[in-house]
């Protein structure tokens, strides 16, 4: 399971309490009237069918981890303090991106143009939530090949730019997933293009095969 896994036109499972989430409400301290959680449901379901979401994920040997440096089989150093916490018990690691493709930004820049901003921003958060999920589906899939081989996954997963994981080692995710094949891009600042990508890393703890 080494090689580069490519996975198309996903319908992944979300929590729409966490596109909320995003948009600032808390159900204990914000009202809001069905007839608002009616009309941002409309526009969740809108980004949905917008999306067009691909993920990709290697699994990866981790040669050793010399805190904040993690060493990868081929060479590649990841460096993060909290990163080499999270994967300190891991003998492996899984590298995964996901993107909600070029459409659902064409759209919330349409909505911006026509001024109809507080759409934009529903759309927004719908859309990293729902791409960000797609994470969580390969973390599922990845964990159900896993199992009967007597390993598991890290419950968190880390993603270039948190803490003092930086964001520039988006850099070493693109190459290691081959992240054009995903028409994704990366543009000086190590930011991805378009915007609802997102590559991340958890590990995958147990003995080697």
């Amino acid at each position: 399971m080494n090689d580069i896994k490519v996975m198309g036109c996903l319908k992944p499972t979300y929590n729409k309490s966490l596109i909320l989430s995003r948009l600032g409400y808390d159900k204990h301290r914000t009202a809001i009237s069905n007839e608002s959680l009616r009309g941002i449901g409309r526009l969740i379901t809108y980004a949905e069918n917008t999306l067009s979401i691909m993920a990709t994920y290697r699994i990866i040997d981790i040669s050793y981890i010399d805190s904040p440096r993690v060493v990868l089989e081929d060479g590649t150093i990841l460096s993060g303090k909290k990163l080499s916490e999270l994967l300190k018990n891991s003998c492996q690691a899984l590298v995964m991106g996901a993107t909600g493709g070029a459409k659902i930004m064409e759209l919330i820049e349409q909505l911006q143009v026509e001024g109809k901003m507080s759409d934009a921003v529903v759309i927004d958060a719908a859309a990293s939530e729902i791409t960000d999920s797609a994470l969580d589906f390969v973390m599922s899939i990845v964990g159900q090949y896993l199992k009967p081989r007597g390993k598991f996954l890290t419950k968190m997963r880390f993603s270039p730019g948190y803490g003092d994981f930086e964001i520039t080692q988006q850099k070493d995710f693109y190459r290691l997933l081959e992240a054009q094949n995903l028409g994704i891009k990366l543009n000086e600042a190590c930011l991805l293009i378009p915007e609802k990508s997102v590559f991340a890393i958890a590990g995958i703890c147990g003995e080697k095969e």
